[in-house]
């Protein structure tokens, strides 16, 4: 049977494991809520087998991202049925229903009510909450740049499903009583939400505040080593240029020892100082839980925890979710001390570009006296 044959070859689309929404189960279970819903609304056999290898390959085109996946979706089932000699008109009728499931696009008869329902249908159910904490870690996997809160992700999924309604009387009849449960909890998670927060309207400021600097802090870190590396790499090459071009001439031309001699220092002190800028160093500072509480200790640094043991490391992170005094304390030690960090690698920074530019100009005027002398 040739369904059985799909649900054989269909896993390979689902390797990508960050994708934990619209994975090999999602699929296996539209397929299941298809055959619910199409024995509700008495669909044929014909007909059901069509909706059923849609729903096997309905998301098949997201191993290449959710951009236009229905598109690639209907055209992997296209090629595969029409390899397998799957009559044309059906396998025409399959890309229709599997291009029906975009969001946007409103159901075109029985069929193709059916498949969006069913593609759907986990807001009805009981696995309601599973679902969407895999579908909320794909998302944030999808948006790295985006600051979605626990209210945020609430919020959107009530608008959602407030916003919804089925198509077939049959998903209706299988799906609405367990959906208006799942709605309810919702808004109850919200409230609960809106109360522990609302005497708390600055924290989303804060942490902001803080994720802001930090951020910044870690792109300067980054510019500073791209910095050295360029610096470098330009020493480098005029190192071995110097080393292969004027070394071996300067017994014949002594005048050119020199500015030889200068370029390579400079070209030395300025590798010493770039060097510098991007050396790691891992600090730390004698812990204890009495320093640790008293905030004398950043446990957030890993230089300060990459020696405790994992049970006394999270007795201290445990401690940070629960004082919100000592959470903001550690995160201002470590903004701190990153910043200390990053100012010590401009310094060494500014003094090799200094050194290298002061350095260039030194040694050209030596090879313009040289030639003269030499002229």
């Amino acid at each position: 049977m040739i369904i059985e044959t799909i649900k054989t070859i269909i896993p390979k689309y689902f390797t990508d494991k960050n994708y934990q929404y619209h994975s090999l189960n999602h699929t296996f279970e539209v397929y299941e809520n298809c055959l619910n819903i199409a024995e509700k609304e008495k669909v044929s056999e014909s007909n059901k087998e069509l909706l059923l290898i849609a729903a096997l390959f309905h998301d098949t085109g997201y191993s290449s991202g959710p951009t236009n996946h229905e598109k690639r979706s209907a055209k992997i089932a296209e090629e595969f049925l029409t390899k397998e000699g799957y009559p044309p008109e059906r396998t025409e009728a399959v890309k229709h229903l599997i291009l029906s499931t975009e969001f946007a696009i409103d159901p075109d008869g029985k069929l193709q009510s059916i498949i969006k329902d069913a593609d759907l249908a986990h807001i009805g159910k009981s696995t309601f909450t599973e679902n969407c904490s895999l579908l909320l870690a794909e998302t944030q996997f999808l948006n790295p740049d985006k600051d979605l809160s626990d209210r945020d992700w609430l919020e959107t999924n009530i608008e959602f499903i407030e916003n919804h309604s089925w198509n077939t009387k049959g998903a209706k009849k299988l799906y609405n009583k367990k959906k208006k449960s799942n709605l309810s909890k919702l808004k109850s998670e919200l409230k609960d939400l809106q109360r522990k927060t609302a005497n708390d309207k600055p924290e989303k400021g804060v942490e902001t505040m803080y994720r802001v600097a930090l951020r910044n802090h870690n792109q300067l870190s980054k510019i500073a080593d791209n910095k050295a590396n360029i610096l470098l790499s330009i020493t480098a090459i005029m190192l071995s240029l110097i080393i292969s071009s004027l070394v071996t001439k300067l017994d014949s031309n002594p005048e050119l020892l020199l500015p030889t001699m200068i370029i390579i220092v400079v070209n030395l002190v300025t590798m010493f100082f770039s060097i510098l800028a991007t050396r790691p160093k891992v600090s730390s500072a004698p812990y204890s839980r009495e320093k640790f509480m008293d905030k004398k200790v950043n446990i957030l640094f890993f230089g300060n925890f990459y020696k405790l043991p994992l049970d006394e490391f999270e007795w201290g992170m445990n401690e940070l979710r629960v004082n919100r005094e000592l959470l903001y304390s550690s995160l201002t030690k470590d903004l701190y001390f990153l910043g200390a960090v990053l100012a010590k690698k401009y310094r060494f920074l500014q003094i090799a570009y200094s050194v290298f530019m002061g350095g260039l100009v030194v040694a050209v005027v030596a090879f313009i006296w040289a030639v003269v002398k030499a002229s």
